[in-house]
């Protein structure tokens, strides 16, 4: 019997780091999965379980492989967060996680070997790394990574183009591991980023874009060359009016009401704008369509405007 999918409010409790938007998307991805397989998931980095916890509800009866230190926090040497092990098995028992499930590995994940998780579990589905963000923490973990996964694995990663940790994005992109071995980057969201293999791209993001609930969260549709990028992530600037600071945040804290108002908020604006004497643009031609970028030429656009056709 499975377990009953933990709502994020239930998980937004729990100590440790998980917006809605990548909570949503996680939901989305396994569940996709689960149509056409059982492979496991793994997890660098658990904490207290408050992304584990999820995955095991979104992912019915996969089994589990979770690595972290807990208590060890001398090997910590980042401090890029602190876990608990007895807090994260009492969590487990509170939402009905069964223990069995779940394969807990104690140490550093840059001392294990694929052959310790395909032998305990078999190949990986997804592979979340949210572990130490130095350099050499993260290139060990992709190359775990990659070597453990399914052709049509996730691979996720935490706090990738996040300031505070440099080296999280320097490694993922210096690195050559994800891109030899065929991932690239398909999604984007509040501070986690998710790569597969090519062939499976587009279908991993048709199912992105038949989500309801992410279609007002999805703040631009961005082409890399042949590449497109389902971006669910905006930055405030200090540009921005207040109102609009008040309608980031809402989005953030409050997913649920911001997409009940979001309608009436797009009819409000132009209207205000209006009564205000400011021009109103009229109706964008890349609506529909990618927000195309390189290095050389970017087109700046309104952020709201790429929606999933």
């Amino acid at each position: 019997m499975s377990m009953p999918i933990p709502t994020y409010r239930q998980i937004r409790r729990l100590p440790g780091w998980l917006a809605w938007t990548d909570y949503e998307l996680l939901r989305t991805l396994v569940s996709h999965q689960n149509l056409t397989s059982d492979a496991p998931i793994v997890e660098i980095g658990v904490h207290f379980g408050k992304s584990l916890i999820p995955l095991a509800g979104f992912s019915a009866q996969r089994c589990l492989y979770a690595i972290d230190i807990f208590g060890d926090q001398h090997q910590n040497i980042d401090r890029s967060g602190y876990g608990e092990l007895e807090g994260f098995l009492a969590n487990l028992d509170r939402f009905g996680v069964p223990r069995n499930r779940v394969f807990v590995d104690q140490r550093l994940s840059s001392e294990g070997q694929p052959g310790d998780i395909i032998g305990r579990v078999g190949r990986v589905g997804l592979f979340h790394i949210d572990g130490g963000h130095h350099y050499d923490a993260v290139v060990s973990d992709l190359d775990l990574a990659v070597a453990t996964c399914t052709d049509d694995a996730v691979i996720v990663i935490d706090d990738v183009f996040r300031p505070e940790w440099p080296e999280v994005s320097e490694a993922v992109f210096r690195h050559p591991a994800l891109r030899e071995h065929g991932f690239q980057a398909f999604a984007i969201g509040y501070n986690k980023t998710y790569f597969c293999k090519q062939a499976f791209v587009a279908g991993y993001q048709s199912v992105l874009r038949d989500n309801d609930a992410l279609a007002g969260h999805l703040s631009k549709t961005h082409r890399i060359q042949d590449r497109t990028l389902l971006v669910y992530q905006k930055y405030p600037l200090p540009e921005w009016p207040v109102w609009r600071f008040a309608n980031w945040a809402l989005a953030l804290w409050q997913p649920g009401l911001y997409d009940r108002i979001a309608p009436l908020s797009g009819w409000l604006k132009p209207r205000l704008k209006r009564l205000a004497g400011k021009p109103v643009p009229g109706p964008d031609p890349e609506q529909h369509g990618a927000i195309d970028a390189s290095p050389l030429d970017v087109r700046a656009g309104d952020s709201s405007a790429a929606r999933p056709t």
